[in-house]
Order: structure tokens, then sequence, then C-alpha cells
């Protein structure tokens, strides 16, 4: 099934508004997330960067009232007494080397006393002190976290994996270049914006009359302006879009699978999501991370895209963040630059991807219905309306809801703005 060319997520007509659609889809997301703690008792906390408190707390703190007064309310009104809070918090201070981890409690796994010092194998401890001191190749710009798989196993495979750091891939149109993944087939079709569509000006080159950046590559809603001076430029590229591409490429080494065109959304993997696909392939024994290696982005915390699929698996995150996750996505296939995929590796990530996508369903089917009159912004209604009447018409499609997140973070914002935005 082809790509759904329509003016927004959910809705195809002049007045449709993706941003307010992408606000409300990924408030629902979190909502329905943050009530499925509290109801059980588990406390849920957002954290910020220890450096950005003085200027951000503040409204962290107000944006997490606003999630927990809904979740609240719509727990009382059906006579669920909330068990648990929703805070807003500190992160980990960050510090080079410092990692987040994915607590698997069914492995007795635990978080590490100090996120700066892991206790590692002796194996794993030699190819962090590599990771962390930069000694291989790996992605060190913005939101610079690197996978890393901890291997305690005693037979099989007993190394340790990494560097894991985030990498770009493409999503295809299938009518135009069919895929030949097998874990894509029966996927509700992702969104792009349809040619001529409101959501393209801010993505056309400067100088230019129709030359667009590729959607949902990071950066390209600055297509239209200048190079920054105090940025490098090694592509020398002549708008700002293509400057932050060539840094991320050129400069900081992301690793980019493929170049992308119009018929194709950009889509970007984190270190964490490749660790975890691998730590599963490995067995229980075995112990993903994220590592800090480098000092553009010092959130020791997971964004909430990854947040929802760690959470789906069993691994929820040390700390969590409502930072951007922009064009988050998960692998649909194995991805082992430098060496091999182990034999179940396709089948757990098929796996793992249903269980995030069923996650996904649950949070958000939950999260619209606690968006009720009372505690949504007017303005953002109509869009809390059409993504009910979106959900209910595609009932029967089990991958409708992940599709939808997907969908919605290519609409580059942080959470806690749409969150602020959309919550009265």
């Amino acid at each position: 099934m082809s790509f759904r060319r329509t003016n927004g997520i959910v809705t195809d007509s002049d007045c449709s508004d993706p941003r307010k659609e992408a606000d409300v889809i990924m408030t629902a997301a979190a909502l329905g997330f943050a009530a499925s703690h509290v109801v059980n008792g588990t406390p849920l906390r957002f954290d910020i960067d220890p450096r950005d408190r003085a200027k951000d707390l503040t409204g962290l703190q107000a944006v997490v009232g606003k999630i927990e007064r809904a979740v609240v309310d719509y727990l009382k009104r059906h006579n669920l007494e909330p068990a648990g809070k929703v805070n807003a918090g500190l992160a980990p201070d960050y510090s080079k080397g410092a990692v987040i981890m994915g607590v698997y409690a069914l492995a007795n796994q635990s978080a590490p006393v100090s996120v700066s010092d892991p206790v590692l194998s002796a194996k794993g401890q030699a190819l962090y002190d590599k990771i962390k001191n930069q000694e291989l190749t790996q992605y060190t710009g913005r939101g610079a976290y690197t996978g890393f798989v901890d291997n305690r196993n005693t037979e099989g495979n007993t190394d340790p994996v990494g560097p894991r750091p985030t990498a770009r891939f493409l999503t295809t149109d299938p009518d135009i270049v069919p895929a030949d993944d097998p874990t894509m087939g029966g996927l509700h079709p992702r969104w792009l914006p349809r040619t001529g569509s409101a959501s393209w000006i801010s993505r056309l080159r400067r100088g230019t009359t129709d030359s667009y950046v590729p959607w949902g590559i990071i950066g390209g809603d600055v297509a239209g302006k200048g190079p920054d001076s105090t940025m490098p430029n090694v592509t020398r590229a002549t708008n700002l879009a293509d400057q932050i591409t060539g840094e991320m490429g050129a400069t900081d080494k992301m690793a980019f699978n493929g170049e992308p065109g119009a018929c194709d959304i950009a889509a970007y993997t984190h270190g964490m999501i490749q660790a975890i696909y691998k730590g599963y392939s490995l067995g229980p024994s075995c112990t993903p991370y994220e590592i800090a290696v480098g000092a553009v982005t010092t959130k020791m915390a997971s964004c909430l895209p990854c947040t929802l699929f760690m959470v789906a698996q069993g691994y929820p995150p040390t700390s969590i963040h409502l930072g951007r996750g922009e064009s988050w996505a998960p692998l649909y296939q194995p991805y082992n630059p430098g060496s091999e995929a182990e034999s179940n590796e396709l089948a757990v990530i098929r796996d793992l991807n249903n269980s995030w996508r069923a996650k996904c369903a649950e949070w958000l089917a939950l999260g619209v219905q606690i968006l009720d009159d009372a505690h949504i912004a007017d303005d953002h209604r109509a869009a809390r309306d059409a993504l009910r009447s979106y959900l209910s018409s595609n009932g029967s499609d089990k991958t409708v809801a992940a599709t939808l997140v997907l969908d919605a973070v290519t609409v580059h914002e942080s959470e806690s703005v749409r969150i602020g935005r959309t919550l009265n």
C-alpha cells in the first residue's frame, strides 16, 4: 500500500493542520503511557537536563502538572483511584561516557549505581573505554548517544557489541520501490504530505523554485534560510537545512543509509533501540546501554519515542525526557555495520516491533479518551476529534497507532511544547 498523501496526518482538507494533529497524537500517547503507570501504582518521572534547570524546570513542571491533572481526573471519573504520581525531576548529570540503561527486570538487572561508572564485564569494559574515548568511528553531533551491549554470556557469542550510534535510514513508498523486507508487510501506510501542501513551504531550498528537502530530514524546516556562519559548512551548502545535514554526515559521522528523494521519508534509529534488538538476540545475560559520546546534547535520559519502545519490551529507561525525538523509527531488518547478524535477529526485530505496536495501540486508545473537553485546548479539539475518528475507522488495523506516532514525530517539535500547547 502506498504512502498516505494527504494535507494532514489524519485529515485531508484545506483546513488540515498537521502540527496540531501531531500535537494531539503525541500528547495522547504520553497520557496513555502515564495513566498506565499511575493506575498500577508505579511512579513516573519526566526529567530535564540539570544544566537547563534554571531556565526550563518551571516550564517542565507546568507541563507535567497538566499531564498529572488530566490522568488523575480521568481515572477518578472511572472509579480508579490513582495509586502513583507523575513528577518532574532532574536527569543524572552528564559526563563523558555516562550511560542511559534499559533495565530488564525479568533478567534480574538493575540500574547502575553510577551512570558515569557502569559495572561491566572485562570485554565490555574494554569496548566501553574505546567508545567513551572516541577511539572508534561514531556519530558525535546533536543527540549523540552510542548504543552498546555488554555481553556476559558464557557460551556461544560472548563479545560485547558497539558502537551503535544513531543512524539514518529510508522509508520508501512501496508503490515506487517495492519493499523487500518481510517485516514491513501488512503495516498501516506511512503519511507523506501531498505535493503542494503547506507543510512543504519551509522545506523549499533557498534560491530555488522546486527543490525541496525530503520529508523527515532533521533540520529540513530551515531550508529557506542561509547557511549559519558559526557552523562548519564542509559541503558548501547554500541553505541551513543542507548545512545541518552536511555537518551531521561529513563532520559528525552519522551513517546515512541511502539518499532520500521525493518519494522517501528519512528516519533515524537511536543507539539504545539498536542495542535492545541486539541484546534480545544475544540473550538475557546481555545489557543494553547508550553511552554519551558528544557534548552537543547532554540529557542523560531517553526521548519519549525511545521510551515507548523500551517500556513495550520490558526495558524501562533509567530516565525519560520530553525533548525531541525527530523522525524516530525502529529498525525493520538487521543492521550490523562491520559485523554479522545473529541467526534469530530478523525474528527478534519482528517480535519486538509487534510488541511496540501493541502497546502504542493501547496507550493511544486510552490517551484520546483522557483528552476530554475539560483538559484539551480549544484550538486542538478538532484535531482530537479527527484522531478519534481515524482510530475508529481503522479499528481493525493493529498497526495504525504506531504508524501515527511515527508520522507525528516527522513534524519536528519538543514533546513538552506539543503537550503544553494541547493540554489546558
